[in-house]
């Protein structure tokens, strides 16, 4: 117990909050980096393999073969050329790759505070004000009972009473 109480008085060695922080946020961001380094890599790798399958000629052909009374039907399959094959594969992948960045373009577009609606759904952002999408909003539903009306009347006079900032 007395080494105990003597390593928990001991400073010796100590590392400041601020070192600690610093280190972590280091840490952090080199670990997400590596991370998306190796995301990229492995992306190119797979890459590579569907092309080096895809050159693979994979036509055949087999006779039929008929005797003593019985036959036994042939087989073949032709396989477009390669270039041709290499080709359309290498445009899919910039298509997706075009797709892919066009998606991070309008995510980054986007503003960071979505509105959802009821069941969940993204709401396109507008310049309505909270009061005047309410209203429209009671035209739209079905009739309420009047403790309901109250309470959204009481919300309209502290919004129109709150100081605008």
């Amino acid at each position: 117990m007395n080494l105990f109480m003597r390593l928990l008085r001991d400073e010796h060695g100590f590392v400041l909050s601020a070192e600690t922080m610093l280190l972590g946020t280091v840490s952090v961001i080199g670990a997400t980096v590596g991370l998306s380094a190796v995301a990229k890599s492995v992306n190119d790798e797979l890459t590579d393999v569907a092309l080096a399958i895809r050159s693979m000629d994979q036509s055949f052909h087999i006779e039929g073969n008929s005797g003593c009374g019985a036959c036994v039907a042939g087989s073949s399959y032709d396989q477009c050329p390669v270039d041709q094959s290499l080709k359309q594969l290498r445009d899919d992948i910039e298509k997706a790759k075009a797709h892919e960045q066009k998606l991070r373009d309008e995510a980054a577009r986007r503003p960071s505070e979505k509105t959802l609606d009821k069941e969940g759904d993204p709401q396109p952002p507008t310049s309505e004000k909270p009061q005047e999408r309410r209203k429209k909003a009671k035209k739209n539903k079905k009739p309420k009972n009047q403790s309901e009306d109250d309470l959204d009347d009481v919300e309209d006079m502290q919004e129109t009473n709150s100081p605008r900032s």
